[in-house]
Formats: C-alpha cells, sequence, structure tokens
C-alpha cells in the first residue's frame, strides 16, 4: 500500500535526525507542555482533579508526527500521543487518535518495530461515521508487543490514487514496559478513576490516555472527565483535540 512509502520516509527522517514532528492545524508553536508548568494552564482547577503527565525518559521530540490538513477539505488527523517516545504496559493496548469530520477516503492503520522497516501490520481501518476520537485495538487486531522495543504506529488519510504525496499521515511511538517493572506500578487499591492519575504519574501514557477514554466512553456528558483528558492532551501540544473535550 502506497501509505507505506510515506511511511518509510518519516522514518528515515528520524533515523537520521530530521525533525519530522509538523505543527498541525491548530497546534501552537513554543506552548508545548510539560509536567512541571502545566500548573499554568488549570488556574480554575482545584487541587488533585487534573491528572500530570510525568515523562518516563527525557528525549528530543520525536516520536509524533502531525497530521493537519494538507489541502482540500479533507479532516485534520492526530494520533493521541506526546512529542517522544510514550510507554505502555499492556501487550495489547489500545491506541487513540482524533479525526476533525467525517470523510469518505480511505484510512490506513500501518505499525513497525523499529528494528525493521517492514511493517508488522498494515490495514484498512473501518470508517467512522462520527469526527471525534477514534479507537484502535491491537488486541481485536492479533498483535502483541514485545517490552523494550519501540514501534512507530500510523494513521494515513488517502486523498487520491495519483495525490499520495499530499496524503495526510498521523503517527506516534510506543514502548511497552517490562512486566516486573508493571508490577511495581500499584493499582489494587485505586478507586474508579484514580488509576488515570496513576499512570500518568508513573509516565505510562497509553494507559492514562486509554483508560480516561474509555471512562468518557461509558459517561460521554461528564465534562470533569473530559477536562481531564483535555489536560493531558494540552501537556503533549495536541490543542486541537483538547479544543475537542473542553472548548471553552
Amino acid at each position: 500500500m502506497r501509505s507505506l512509502r510515506i511511511v518509510t520516509a518519516l522514518l528515515l527522517g528520524w533515523s537520521v535526525g530530521i525533525p519530522v514532528t509538523s505543527v498541525s492545524a491548530g497546534e501552537r508553536p513554543g506552548q508545548f507542555e510539560t509536567a512541571q508548568n502545566i500548573e499554568t494552564q488549570k488556574p480554575h482547577s482545584p487541587a488533585g482533579e487534573i491528572p500530570i503527565y510525568k515523562p518516563r525518559r527525557q528525549s528530543a521530540p520525536k516520536g509524533r508526527v502531525g497530521g493537519g490538513i494538507r489541502g482540500g477539505d479533507g479532516p485534520a488527523l492526530y494520533v493521541l500521543a506526546p512529542d517522544h517516545v510514550g510507554f505502555t504496559k499492556e501487550e495489547q493496548p489500545a491506541l487513540f487518535w482524533y479525526q476533525s469530520k467525517t470523510t469518505s477516503l480511505p484510512l490506513d492503520f500501518t505499525l513497525i518495530d523499529s528494528r525493521a522497516i517492514k511493517p508488522v501490520l498494515e490495514t484498512r481501518l473501518r470508517a467512522s461515521d462520527q469526527p471525534g476520537v477514534q479507537r484502535i485495538s491491537l488486541k481485536d487486531l492479533g498483535i502483541k508487543l514485545e517490552p523494550g522495543v519501540q514501534y512507530k504506529w500510523f494513521v494515513t488519510l488517502a486523498l487520491g490514487p495519483e495525490a499520495s504525496s499530499k496524503d495526510v499521515v498521523a503517527g506516534g511511538t510506543i514502548e511497552r514496559i517490562p512486566f516486573i517493572e508493571a508490577l511495581s506500578i500499584h493499582l489494587a487499591s485505586a478507586k474508579n478513576g484514580d488509576e488515570v492519575f496513576r499512570y500518568a504519574e508513573a509516565g505510562l501514557w497509553y494507559d492514562a490516555i486509554a483508560t480516561i477514554s474509555e471512562l468518557i466512553d461509558k459517561a460521554p456528558d461528564d465534562r470533569k472527565l473530559r477536562k481531564q483528558r483535555a489536560s493531558l492532551l494540552q501537556q503533549v501540544g495536541l490543542w486541537e483535540v483538547a479544543r475537542h473535550d473542553s472548548p471553552e
């Protein structure tokens, strides 16, 4: 599939250190938040109501590819991933991405092991009849992540058979932590919703965003839950998606 050619070019950019993370429509340069300065973004939130994401390791931004509108009236795409390597304790995690509006154009999902160029999986996504946050289940796709290995994942919007260079590509990086390390994260006494805070504190981005997204699916009108997800998204620079959850 032609999306593989685009993904390969992006991977080459990563491997030689060329910046490939683009600032998409709605993102503000210079305002990519970290756990250290997020306090300035929540002046009206009572203490303890906002999860604070603390990255597990410091690295130059290289883990996310932006997917803004590249011409025409197609949707903007954003993966719900940090701009560095994001971590999970799950063998078969759910991945989330955002689509600004519906489209009849095909969407592809690609997962690549960082040790190889050939994809672990490349498949066509089922079209959604609603814009907003979308879900990809690696369990449903029969994919298992090896611990300690970085995987790059991409969602590609194909604009047409003769316009592959204009395809919209959004991507992120994920790594599974070892099982023994995962055991050290204490969740047995966590109350409903507390897992989000504990995952964020432990630097497990994908587990935090999956847990809050699942809670929102069960209570889509809960403004508190949506503000919590919006705060997490702001902390990694995903302003456009954050506005979807907390437009005010």
